[in-house]
Order: structure tokens, then sequence, then C-alpha cells
């Protein structure tokens, strides 16, 4: 199957929420694929209006969105043996994700790299206002947006840090936390030429990328 940029996203998805999950269904008596999405709830618009017309076009399923009992995650289901096939066969492993990476089928592609970067940010980056204090009772001022990837997957950050240096855009060093590895972009002209080259749909990113340029420097209380 060609690579698109649809697919490209839908693969960072999968890197960032997703796994691959292959079972004995007793109800069915026979073995079923699952490619699989965990999210928060205010993912559903990307994946009803993103990421499921990619699916649908690629591998002739919708797939089935339920919400996850008593929290407020969501799952997307695709039981697919196509699609669960051409994920592994790209380098998605099957159950505990563990060495992610992106595939070099799409770094070899700067169009792809974005698109599977963007994926990624869409469903385990974030983005959110920063505050300073002067001092110890001071109204907490934010004045600054932070853009972060927080993932258990070095080799993942390290790529992700490397395009976007390679794209001009200024990313703090990695750190470690606890499990995890952090990468931040605290540059302002930085973050504005992130969002600018990922260009996301995710509506809820956009939206407080937008809110927060528009409020900055709006003190909110202590």
């Amino acid at each position: 199957m060609e690579l698109t940029e649809g697919i490209a996203e839908l693969y960072g998805a999968l890197l960032g929420d997703g796994c691959l999950s292959r079972f004995y269904s007793a109800y069915d008596k026979r073995t079923r694929f699952c490619v699989q999405l965990t999210g928060h709830t205010h993912d559903r618009g990307y994946y009803e209006e993103i990421l499921k017309p990619v699916i649908r076009s690629k591998f002739g399923i919708s797939g089935t969105i339920r919400p996850r009992a008593n929290t407020n995650a969501i799952i997307y289901d695709i039981y697919s043996l196509n699609a669960f096939e051409f994920f592994h066969n790209l380098g998605m492993p099957v159950g505990k994700k563990q060495d992610l990476r992106i595939p070099e089928e799409i770094l070899a592609d700067k169009q792809l790299t974005k698109a599977c970067i963007c994926g990624i940010f869409n469903t385990d980056g974030s983005i959110y206002r920063r505050y300073s204090k002067k001092y110890a009772k001071h109204a907490r001022i934010y004045t600054h947006l932070v853009v972060q990837f927080k993932m258990n997957a070095l080799t993942l950050i390290e790529q992700i840090k490397m395009f976007l240096s390679e794209n001009g855009i200024i990313t703090n060093r990695i750190i470690r936390d606890r499990d995890a590895f952090v990468l931040r972009i605290t540059d302002q002209s930085a973050i504005n030429s992130f969002m600018s080259l990922i260009r996301t749909q995710h509506k809820y990113h956009m939206e407080r990328y937008l809110k927060s340029t528009q409020t900055k420097g709006t003190t909110l209380g202590s």
C-alpha cells in the first residue's frame, strides 16, 4: 500500500496512543486482530473527523469508537487483519510497545515525517502555558507557552528532536522524568514555527494554542 500523509499521521497516532492486539475470541471462536487507539474524550473529534476517514479509505472499514467505562477515556477499535498486518509490517509491535521509532520508509520523506510527528503530537503531545511568580504569594502570571512530548521511547523522542532541528525549530534538551523522556519547546517563536510546520487539525490542541496566544500575560489568580 502506498504511504500517504494520512497513513503517516495515523501511524504517528498509533505510536502515541495506539497498539496492535491479537487474541483468541471465545465468542467468535477465532483469532481476532485489532488496531486500537485509546485517548481522552477530547480526542473523539480527531478520531471521527481525521483518522476514521483514513481507515475507511485505505482498509474499507470504519471501526468503532466507544467510551471506556468509568473514565474520561475513549477507545477506537479497528478489527481488520489487513490494517493489523500493514502497521505491523511497517514496524508497529504487537502487544506491549517497545523500541518505538518512526520507520525509515516514513523518515525518507519530509512530508510523511511531518505528518507522522503531527499524529504523535495530536495523541501524546501537549501544549500548555507555564506561569511565573516573583515571590511566594505572587499571583501566577501565565506568560509563556510550552509544547511537550513525553514518552518512554528515547529513540522516538530523538527522532522528533532531530527533525525539528533540521527544520530550524529550537527545542530544549531531552530530559528524563521517571520512566519517560521529555522534549519541550519553550522558545515562543519556535512554538509558532512548530504549529505552522505540523498544521495540526486536532481541534483541542488548536483551541488551546489560539486561546493561549490571545490571553498571553493574563493573571489567572494564585
